[in-house]
This record gives structure tokens, sequence and C-alpha cells, in this order.
């Protein structure tokens, strides 16, 4: 009797789960869906910087800025860091911080010392626990984190680039590829790593056109590109967080329903068995009983 409580406890708990993984499900694929009708553009966009980072190449080949050369030395190095506010989503936290782990002790054993900008309270958490430098901390909250608040943060990484306290500023988090793929990439932005042109290079392209005509030129045109590159690259990381996020969580809630599906059917086929033996026992019991009675 025991048991076929047991069993139907099991089966209970395991129904009302499914309703909060369904609903979880269905409030991620509506927030997926949201955001993915910017996806074309932000491919789109981060096409557009890598040309233009190609194109600049040669212009500021020869320029003597630090956000071409960098600081000489070692130092105080910055480290964006993008995560979820929930869990619930796979490894599409714990992979960036695993990430970050690794990179932090690859950097420190290279004399340089971290300091963290935490968006997210997963990445945050772990920070504090860890003992971390935190410059800079907001939620991963649609409604209050905005392009004002990442402007600012940005701004100040940037200022205090320029004037060396930062010699290099990089960036971790999610990339979203498609619905079942999202990859943890870890990018630095400043100094600029410009790219050469593959196709220019392999046609001889650069030589003969020389380098790109610009207005502004030489280091006034590091200096106002480096600070709009690194606050479009953090809105474009800020915009596939969301995306793997939601995308992450859509499946692995999917996942979830589909297991206990099978884990509710397992039980109710065990269920079944107990109360049929139950049955069994009380016709044997009664059987029994009325040959019993007969002798």
């Amino acid at each position: 009797m025991s048991n076929i409580r047991d069993l139907g406890s099991k089966i209970q708990s395991l129904q009302n789960m499914q309703k909060v993984t369904r609903a979880m499900n269905m409030i991620s694929s509506i927030k997926l869906r949201k955001h993915l009708s910017a996806l074309p553009r932000l491919e789109d966009f981060t096409e557009a910087v890598g040309e233009i980072n190609r194109a600049l190449g040669p212009s500021l080949a020869g320029c003597s800025h630090p956000v071409v050369q960098g600081h000489p030395g070692k130092g105080k190095e910055h480290l964006v860091l993008f995560t979820a506010d929930k869990g619930l989503c796979g490894t599409n936290n714990s992979s960036v911080l695993k990430a970050v782990d690794s990179f932090l002790s690859e950097r420190q054993s290279g004399g340089a010392s971290l300091e963290y900008s935490c968006f997210g309270i997963k990445g945050y958490n772990h920070a504090l626990r860890e003992g971390w430098d935190i410059s800079a901390f907001e939620a991963m909250n649609e409604r209050t984190l905005e392009r004002e608040t990442l402007k600012k943060i940005s701004d100040e990484i940037y200022d205090r680039f320029l004037t060396g306290e930062i010699k290099r500023v990089w960036i971790i988090g999610k990339v979203y590829k498609n619905s079942l793929q999202q990859d943890t990439e870890l990018k630095q932005i400043l100094p600029l790593e410009t790219e050469p042109d593959p196709e220019a290079a392999g046609s001889g392209e650069t030589q003969s056109r020389g380098p790109l005509q610009t207005e502004p030129e030489g280091e006034q045109l590091a200096e106002e590109y480096g600070r709009i590159y690194l606050a479009d690259t953090l809105r474009c990381y800020w915009k596939h967080a969301f995306l793997s996020e939601y995308s992450a969580r859509l499946t692995a809630m999917e996942n979830a329903t589909n297991n206990s599906d099978d884990m509710i059917g397992k039980y109710t086929t065990m269920l079944n068995h107990a109360r049929q033996a139950r049955i069994t026992n009380e016709l044997i019991e009664i059987v029994s009983g009325k040959e019993a009675l007969k002798g």
C-alpha cells in the first residue's frame, strides 16, 4: 500500500514539475522570437565591423596611439563578462564561467592582474565567491539594462584604457549561432587587433590601392574609432547573451519535459503493476479463505 502511495506521489510531483518546465519553455520561446527579429541586422553589423577593421589595418599600421599599439609593460587588464541572471538554461552559464577561470589562470601566469565588469547575476556571484576585483555590475534585465547604461560603462573603461590604468580590454560571453549552437567566445577588444583582408592580400589589391583614405586621420581616427568599437562590441555581446540564454533555456526545458514524460511513463507502469499485484493478492486471500471454509 505504501509503495502505491509513494509512486502516486512521485507521478504527481513530476506532473507539477512539467507545468513549470512547459511554462518556462513557452516564455523562452516568446522571448527568443522577439530577439531573433534583430539577428539579421546583428549579423550584418558584425560583418561590416570586420570589414572596417580589415580596411583600417593599413591606415593605422604606423599609428603610435595606444588603441593600436597598446601600452608597454604588464599590468591590470579588464574583462567584460556576460552571463545570465537565472539558471535552468543548460550549460549556458557554466561554460562561460569555466572559460573565464581558464583565462584568468593563463593571464595571471603571464604576470597580468584582472578586474571585471559583470553583466548578469550568475557571473557576478561567481566573481564574488572567487574574490575577484569587480569594477562594475549590471543585471541582465531587459527592463533595466539599456543602451545608455552600456555606453556609460564602455566610456569609463575606455577612458581608463587611454590613461594606461588598464593595459588591455577583453570580452567573453555566448555568441548565438543557431537554436542548437551557442559558442563561448573570448575576444580582445583593446588594443585593436586589425585583421588583414585575405582577398586583398591574395590579389595584391592592398599594395596597389594603398592605405584607406580617412577623415580624421592617424591618432585622432584611432581614438575616436576605438571608443565607438568598444561600445558597439559590448552591445553585440549584450544581444547575443539574451539570444543564447533564451535558446539554451528553451532546449533545456524541452528536454526536461520529455525526460519527465519518460519517468511518468515508467512510474505509471510500476504503479499499475503494484495495483495489479495488490488485487491479485486480495483475490488469492478471498479464494484461500473460501476454500478454508469448505474444509
